[in-house]
């Protein structure tokens, strides 16, 4: 039935408490009704980077995922919206719309590596949503990925255990698609036009050095390279030079 999918607003599936995540009962049982297969997609991020509309976005909706217009994160914990599947028939899609990593309120990065960790655990495309290029500073935010080995166990055999390998990982990770949101750069390197997906694979290159502060930033490239080998990058130009309007783009006509 296309109507077991369809919910009308988003309803939260983690709540993040203080010192502590709870799973939200009612969400649990609307997961529990769907009988089809699902698609999750779950986007993370720096807060205040536009992650809530283009969920809303993908849920074919303008509205839905509160998008907020001050420096203050709207979304607490993991937020979760069930849709028909835009193309495919008989299929569920599982938006999954995360808090903004790195919010300056929080005070706890600990906080941002169970929710990172989390929405790679829980989906089978995984979104990191950034600003303006990838650049260093950009790899940089991405330590987390470095951090998924101390959160994430697998079981090695039967009633045990321990810090999964890379090939493990694998095996159950998401794809990984990295958005990048008022992309203003022509893609081009060396005077040569190259793909989105290029562009990434470009940026996740090893620096050749064996200083300990290079090793640090080819953690996340290396992190990103092992565990999410089907990779894909998407670029935004940025949707209006209009700041009024970027405060209440879901009233915006879509011209």
């Amino acid at each position: 039935m296309a109507s077991e999918s369809t919910m009308k607003a988003p309803i939260c599936l983690v709540e993040n408490l203080q010192e502590k995540m709870m799973v939200n009962p009612k969400a649990l049982q609307i997961l529990k009704n769907i009988s089809q297969p699902v698609v999750v997609v779950a986007i993370v991020g720096l807060y205040r980077t536009g992650k809530s509309y283009l969920m809303n976005r993908l849920a074919g909706k303008k509205q839905g995922f509160p998008l907020g217009s001050t420096i203050r994160s709207e979304t607490k914990g993991i937020w979760m919206w069930c849709v028909p599947h835009p193309s495919k028939l008989n299929q569920t899609l599982v938006l999954l719309d995360t808090e903004g990593l790195g919010d300056v309120e929080k005070g706890d990065s600990q906080n941002d590596s169970w929710i990172f960790a989390l929405a790679v655990l829980l989906s089978s495309t995984f979104v990191y949503n950034s600003m303006h290029t990838i650049n260093h500073q950009a790899l940089e935010q991405l330590h987390y990925v470095t951090e998924l080995t101390k959160l994430i166990k697998t079981k090695s055999s039967p009633g045990t255990e321990e810090a999964g390998s890379a090939a493990e990982f694998v095996s159950f990770f998401p794809d990984f698609i990295w958005t990048v949101r008022d992309f203003a750069l022509e893609l081009k390197l060396n005077e040569h036009v190259i793909t989105e997906d290029e562009y990434l694979e470009n940026a996740l290159k090893l620096i050749p050095e064996t200083n300990p502060q290079i090793r640090n930033s080819n953690m996340p490239r290396e992190c990103i390279r092992r565990f999410f080998p089907q990779r894909k990058c998407f670029v935004f130009d940025r949707p209006t030079s209009n700041t009024k309007d970027l405060l209440h783009l879901e009233e915006v006509p879509e011209d």
